[in-house]
């Protein structure tokens, strides 16, 4: 199937079935909670380099819950199309932390809540650089102890503060070299899983079955920004954040983590100063590949999981919203901690109930009141992501069952969403990234 063509069938589709006026669509969704006034709402950044759907449907919950959101994002981001009051401010590419420290002051922001791997380590920059004490309390009051900064990104330093306290973890260690993978091809039996800090949705990660796919993926991964792809993601996917890193000529730390046979999960939480306020656990039902990011959700009540996040939570003293991420043993049942995403994730802004509502209980502790008892968007237990598994896959089962995670009382940023990507919107598009993939398999061999 030409997968191209059909995001642009339901945005037809779409476009029919969607209110014209500000009218909210009667289906069974429940309509939007009316935002809360108060005398001083918590004001709250949003900062992202990404264009993912899940930053609009943040500002969109927080701007619900009575938060003043503001948010600070490259151009052409569905938050455009929301119609959320949300002040919006420009972050540059070529100067992330000016922009950073512009938003900060004219948001006079509460808070801050990053949105992506590269905002994280942006605001850790931040931390560490700036001469202005104000800007440091705050980026401590938003992710938490800045002791913890410097693990909060890894991966395998991560694993092993969890192992220290008694979370259960794959075995894990780091590689600089390809010898390093010759002596655990020694002591440690295939499969393995090879990981890069700093990536994300399941790029930057392999899943390898032998010493020589080890060494491949390890070349790949071992190696510095290409100017292609600086090129590519500019043209095609309107990134303009990896330049940076391709002048720097940086290479990304490397993990090797032993393979867990089983069923991936993961954990949202809200937390502050160490103490988690609120957390949603679900089992991936299904997901864009084998290492990317889900698209069904199952809620589930797993307290090992739960247990595991409170424990790395008060290790690092962290604020905020955090993902982490596990492989459920098929053998054991056991949930081990693969992963920590110290930033939103799409599950964050979904309503709950009472214990699950992430967003009203960062709020409230970050404003000092109690958090309000908020009715949640579904009873149903499976969540189906919007737009992921419309696009991932049109003809999925999944589409038939569960609650649709549809912004429904947006129709612009529905529309927005289940447009293709920009590398398929137009044939200019589409034959650049053609042409990049035939010459990176004819480099591959």
């Amino acid at each position: 199937m030409d997968m191209s063509s059909v995001p642009l069938q339901f945005a037809r589709e779409l476009e029919a079935s969607l209110p014209v006026s500000n009218a909210l669509d009667c289906r069974e969704i429940t309509a939007p909670i009316a935002i809360v006034e108060r005398t001083a709402p918590t004001k709250v950044l949003l900062a992202t380099t990404c264009h993912l759907a899940s930053t609009a449907r943040l500002a969109m919950a927080i701007a619900q819950a009575g938060g003043m959101v503001s948010a600070v994002y490259p151009a052409s981001h569905p938050l455009d199309a929301t119609r959320a009051p949300v002040q919006r401010i420009p972050y540059s590419a070529l100067h992330p932390l000016q922009s950073l420290q512009s938003a900060i002051d004219r948001s006079e922001a509460d808070i801050i809540v990053p949105c992506d791997e590269r905002a994280v380590r942006h605001l850790h920059r931040l931390h560490a650089n700036t001469p202005r004490a104000a800007t440091r309390l705050l980026i401590e009051r938003s992710l938490g102890d800045p002791a913890s900064y410097g693990i909060a990104t890894t991966r395998h330093d991560l694993l092993m503060l969890a192992r220290s306290s008694a979370i259960a973890v794959p075995d894990s260690a780091p590689v600089s070299c390809l010898e390093d993978l010759h002596n655990l091809a020694a002591q440690r039996p295939f499969p393995w899983v090879i990981k890069a800090d700093g990536s994300w949705a399941g790029l930057g990660v392999r899943v390898v079955a032998s010493l020589a796919e080890a060494e491949a993926a390890y070349r790949q991964i071992n190696r510095p920004v290409a100017a292609s792809l600086v090129l590519r993601e500019a043209l095609v996917e309107r990134d303009y954040f990896w330049a940076q890193p391709w002048l720097a000529r940086s290479r990304p730390a490397i993990s090797v983590q032993s393979f867990i046979a089983g069923r991936p999960a993961n954990c949202a939480v809200a937390c502050w100063r160490g103490e988690v306020l609120a957390a949603t656990a679900v089992e991936v039902e299904n997901a864009e590949s084998e290492t990317g990011p889900s698209t069904v959700v199952r809620v589930v009540e797993n307290q090992q999981m739960l247990q595991a996040a409170r424990g790395v939570v008060s290790a690092l003293g962290m604020s905020g919203m955090v993902g982490f991420d596990f492989m459920i043993e098929t053998a054991t049942g056991t949930p081990y901690m693969i992963e920590m995403n110290p930033r939103n994730t799409p599950i964050t802004h979904v309503r709950l109930g009472p214990g699950r509502d992430l967003v009203e209980a960062l709020l409230a502790r970050v404003s000092g009141r109690m958090p309000r008892e908020r009715p949640p968007v579904t009873q149903q237990d499976l969540v189906v992501f919007f737009p992921h598994t419309w696009k991932h896959d049109p003809n999925s089962p999944f589409l038939n069952r569960g609650f649709h995670d549809v912004p429904w009382e947006e129709p612009a940023l529905v529309r927005e969403l289940v447009k293709p990507e920009m590398r398929e919107r137009y044939w200019t598009m589409r034959t650049l990234r053609y042409l990049w993939l035939a010459a990176r398999r004819l480099r591959t061999g």
